[in-house]
Parts: C-alpha cells; structure tokens; sequence
C-alpha cells in the first residue's frame, strides 16, 4: 500500500507521467524517516527540508501534495506492519520546472538494528568532491552513496564515512547514510553545513538536545581523521536508527584501527534526551 494524492491506494495504483524529468536525468527527491507508536513526529522537518530541496533543484514541490499526520496514521493502520514502521516519501521531478511532479509515501518494516557492542565503520575508501551538489541531497540521484554503502556492507561493515584528502590526513564529512559526531574533553563536535553533506534532521535534533544537556558545540569546518581516531567518543545519527555509538573504525589498511567501549557516557545521554523528546510527543508507552 502507498499514500498518494492524499488517500492509501493499491501500489500498482501510482501513475507517474513517462514526460516526468525523473525519467530523463533521475531528477527527484526522497525524505526517509520512522514511527513510534504509530505517529511521526519528524515529519514536518522532513517535508521543510524536502521543499528546500526542491527550491533548490526546481522542482514542483507546490504542485504536490504532501502527506499529514493523518496520512501517516491511515498508510500504516492500511499496512498492518504495526506502530514502528520506516516511512519513504518520494517527490518526482515533474514534467516542467512548475506542475506535474507526482509525490507518494509508502512503510516498510523497520531495518535490523545495528550490533549491540556499537557500529564498526570503514574510513577512507568513499572518497567525494567538496563541490559536487548532490552531496548536500536526499536526491535520487543516489548511486555514488548506495554503492558506497552496498561496499562497505559487503566487507562487514556497519557505515563508511565520506572522505577527502588533506594535508597527509583526511577530511571527514558523513556517512554514506549518516551524519558524524565526536567528543572530546567534553565538546561535541560535528561538521558544518558548508561541506559536501546533508543537513541531516536527527542530526538537528541531537544538536538542539547537546544545548540542553549544556554540552559545548563546535560546529567545525571539516573533521581530520585524526580528530576522529583521538576522540573520546564517536556517533553517527540518522532519522530511523537514531544516535548509532560507534565502536571501530577501521583504516583502509585493514590492520589499522581504533576501538571505544561504546556508547560513551554523553552518546548515552544524548541518546537519553532524543528519546525524551520522542516521547514527549507520542507518549511514552510504559
């Protein structure tokens, strides 16, 4: 079952016009993002940063219509996979830079949870340009970051973080399907906006929890792969797995490593007020 056009339909029930630019040059975008006990409650940050998006590309977004909190609520009672579900919701390219963009949403269960000791992570075999647009987008364009990905899967990793180089170092920007964040000496630090990642939405959210916690934030220009190796705590965020503490990385010569007890005790606490925050909005189950 899909959402689309604002009511649950039959999947062979979505039409897309052969004109759409999708088909043409792979224009479109897609927004991934979870539920808790049936609701969604990122789900206006992810259409916001969907309509960024498509100001960006010009795409149609106006011409399409989004889904609501009662979309959600009708897509997964229709699905019957139960109240914590992955939801995909994808915008087409449209078939002029003004109208006939078509804009659906489906769920699937969620994925396996990573490994309980923490995510092991490959470094420095995806390696990306600073400037390359697409870098900065849920487009889908997406092959460069599945294959990444798919690569990493297959050597027996958890992520692999994009990379450039630097100085006899590397740049460290994400992860194929993450965003990056270290502790050190109690500073939170992550990569700004102004490279080539995506502005991830749990992403966001951690950094608003940290302000809370009164955890000090350092925004930088760029992570060294040394800074990484020498943190005290590495995690990555993403909108369905959440704060994923990371307890290996791995160098591209296979025999180098760094190793934490994971999660730290700030990965613990920020993990602690992202799901506070969570239940403050579906409410808390217990």
């Amino acid at each position: 079952m899909i959402w689309v056009g604002g009511r649950v339909v039959f999947d062979n029930a979505l039409k897309v016009s052969v004109l759409d630019r999708t088909f043409e040059h792979g224009l479109g975008l897609f927004e991934t993002l979870r539920t808790w006990r049936g609701r969604a409650p990122l789900l206006e940050r992810h259409l916001a940063r969907l309509k960024r998006s498509a100001e960006l590309l010009k795409l149609p977004y106006a011409s399409a219509l989004p889904p609501d909190d009662q979309a959600v609520a009708e897509l997964v009672a229709a699905e019957g996979l139960g109240g914590e579900v992955m939801l995909r919701i994808t915008l087409s390219g449209g078939t002029s830079a003004s109208s006939g963009a078509t804009l659906w949403m489906r769920s699937s269960p969620l994925p396996a949870p990573t490994r309980r000791e923490g995510a092991v992570v490959d470094l420095g075999t995806w390696w990306v340009q600073e400037k390359d647009p697409f870098c900065c987008l849920k487009s889908l364009n997406y092959w460069s970051r599945r294959l990444a990905h798919e690569r990493a899967k297959e050597l027996g990793f958890d992520e692999v973080l994009s990379v450039q180089p630097f100085a006899g170092d590397l740049v460290v920007w994400e992860g194929s399907r993450t965003n990056v964040f270290i502790v050190t000496r109690d500073v939170l630090r992550t990569p700004d906006l102004n490279g080539p990642l995506v502005p991830g939405i749990m992403r966001a959210l951690v950094i608003e929890r940290a302000a809370e916690l009164a955890l000090d934030l350092e925004e930088t220009d760029y992570l060294t792969g040394r800074e990484l190796l020498a943190a005290d705590e590495v995690f990555l965020t993403n909108s369905v797995r959440g704060i994923v503490p990371v307890a290996r990385i791995v160098l591209p010569d296979k025999d180098q490593h760094r190793d934490w007890v994971a999660p730290g005790a700030w990965t613990q606490a920020l993990g602690l007020a992202v799901g506070d925050w969570v239940r403050l909005r579906v409410g808390d189950a217990s």
